[in-house]
């Protein structure tokens, strides 16, 4: 008689384990779904499955408890038969089963969401590389017009350190004005 309190009290202790395997698969798939459901698009599939697995899980809890119960109710009569509590703990582990399956395929269903704030990054990197290009050709357009204002600039001095001559002629004289790089007007006369 032991030996079968023994036996049928592994079956409870079992069935209790498997219990607090559900309720954390339980806790699992709720934590699962608001992911999947905030980041996939999912169609009435993935709350079939999902929901099933949910339920497996619950009807797994039930299964035990009923076990645990008619255990109890046999052991206060002293009747300890593990055929009693078997049909119980046999659906339990099944649906426990059923529930983690059920579970693995839910994680493979939908698609992910078009993430708006990813496309707001897109968005913003090709309107940052286009401010890149943007820049660069103004940069070569400044470095253009710098090249052309030396080279003006170069041309004026250029043209300031010459004199500038002015020839006239009066009878037999000539008279040679020029200007220096000051702009001062000289008068030479050769007769």
């Amino acid at each position: 008689m032991s030996d079968k309190k023994d036996a049928v009290n592994i079956g409870v202790t079992l069935s209790t384990q498997l219990i607090a395997a559900s309720l954390a698969m339980i806790a699992v798939v709720g934590t699962f779904a608001a992911f999947v459901i905030d980041k996939r698009n999912v169609g009435w599939g993935y709350y079939l499955i999902a929901g099933g697995a949910f339920f497996s899980f619950v009807i797994s809890i039930f299964l035990g408890g009923k076990g645990i119960d008619k255990a109890r109710k046999d052991g206060f009569a002293s009747n300890w038969n593990l055929a009693n509590t078997k049909s119980y703990f046999n659906r339990q582990a099944l649906f426990c089963l059923l529930g983690i399956v059920l579970f693995i395929f839910s994680v493979f269903f939908g698609k992910e969401k078009d993430d708006g704030l990813k496309n707001k990054v897109d968005s913003l990197e090709k309107q940052l590389l286009q401010l890149h290009l943007s820049d660069s050709l103004n940069r070569i357009k400044i470095f253009d017009l710098e090249i052309k204002v030396d080279s003006l600039q170069k041309k004026k001095c250029d043209t300031s350190s010459q004199i500038k001559y002015k020839y006239l002629r009066q009878g037999s004289k000539t008279i040679i004005q020029y200007f220096d790089s000051t702009g001062t007007l000289y008068n030479r006369i050769n007769q």
